[in-house]
């Protein structure tokens, strides 16, 4: 009863009956994994008491980040208040759901067991959310970016500052990778959105994808090096193949050859040069290649991002030789007003300075 009155029912009561059942489901999953559960239920056999959906935040994103630190740095919260609310929801279901005893951090049996349930439960309320946003016009709800650091710092803030300006309660939040990092954290959904470099394979049929650039790759080398030609830069930029001459310096995950934007960049040059330095941040690669270690190669957008004061920046190659950049959203995430309207900010703005923006822009 409302108001005196009997509500009708709609999107959002079948939500709550949607959330009941989750809950049926917990003290299912609960008492069949392990019999101590049983000690902890309430009376007539009615749900374990889980007082906060916090608890379940915090634990989904412990086994996500395979530690407590990682956690808590993606949560933003003090990672003794991670701990308790771990050691809170093992008080509520009667058993252990994280392994201590490993590094990285893993989920136990029942931990595993509970894991589906506790993702569909937050991804439940956040539908729950969406359909609010969708009744009353009012974007309040929160938007995971996985990015390179490059477009992070050139070309987001912009796009974020007009967004803000229309939502102010939209949260968006950079969490900022290398390319493979990026494209398995859509696919997982970590990321509601991703700007990424788009390497030799298509998007999934699951995922929608439009392409929003093409930038270049550049040298950064101290400006007497002798990678630069003697007359000065022309428009067709560095031939390539001169590269083999040093070491270079790129992108790459430690242990990886090579970030796979740069692997298709030298395969488009023909060439094949193992990286005699490698860091995953570009500001590094300017560091390493200023002591003299190198050619540093990154794309284009990285090299106006950093500081690259005292050095030269010398274009390679052609621009259809670059890396094509995309956003790209799980098409489950489609009908999410707030991803939705970032999505849309991101493909209408103006593309940064020295790139080529894509042709029609259109979905792949």
């Amino acid at each position: 009863m409302v108001g005196g009155r009997r509500a009708e029912c709609g999107p959002l009561d079948s939500g709550a009956a949607r959330l009941d059942s989750l809950c049926q489901i917990f003290a299912v999953t609960c008492h069949d994994a392990r019999p101590d559960v049983a000690a902890n239920a309430r009376p007539g056999g009615s749900v374990p008491r889980i007082e906060q959906t916090d608890w379940l935040e915090t634990f989904v994103a412990v086994i996500e980040h395979g530690s407590f630190s990682g956690a808590a740095r993606a949560l933003h919260r003090a990672q003794s208040r991670v701990s308790t609310h771990v050691a809170a929801l093992e008080r509520a279901l009667g058993g252990t759901l994280v392994d201590r005893s490993h590094r990285p951090i893993g989920p136990t049996e029942l931990g595993t067991t509970f894991l589906p349930h506790a993702r569909e439960v937050l991804a439940a309320l956040e539908r729950g959310a969406e359909a609010v946003e969708a009744h009353t016009g009012t974007l309040r709800g929160r938007v995971v970016v996985g990015c390179h650091p490059s477009v992070s710092a050139g070309f987001l803030p912009g796009v974020l500052a007009e967004l803000h300006a229309r939502h102010p309660l939209l949260r968006v939040e950079l969490t900022e990778h290398t390319t493979p990092d990026i494209v398995s954290g859509i696919a997982s959904g970590r990321f509601h959105l991703a700007i990424h470099s788009v390497a030799n394979d298509p998007p999934s049929a699951d995922l929608r994808s439009v392409p929003l650039w093409t930038e270049r790759y550049v040298a950064v080398v101290p400006p007497e090096h002798p990678l630069l030609p003697a007359g000065g830069m022309t428009e067709e930029g560095l031939d390539p193949h001169r590269l083999t001459e040093h070491p270079l310096i790129g992108i790459a995950r430690p242990g990886a050859p090579v970030d796979p934007d740069t692997a298709g960049a030298l395969s488009a040059w023909g060439l094949e040069i193992p990286l005699a330095w490698q860091s995953e941040l570009p500001q590094s690669v300017v560091g390493l290649a200023r002591a003299g270690l190198g050619v540093g190669v990154l794309n284009a957008l990285a090299a106006t991002t950093c500081d690259t004061s005292g050095m030269a920046v010398a274009p390679i190659g052609s621009v259809d030789e670059g890396r094509l950049v995309a956003v790209t959203s799980p098409r489950s995430t489609a009908s999410s007003p707030s991803v939705d309207a970032l999505f849309r900010a991101i493909v209408e703005a103006t593309p940064p300075a020295g790139v080529l923006p894509a042709a029609g822009r259109g979905e792949r």
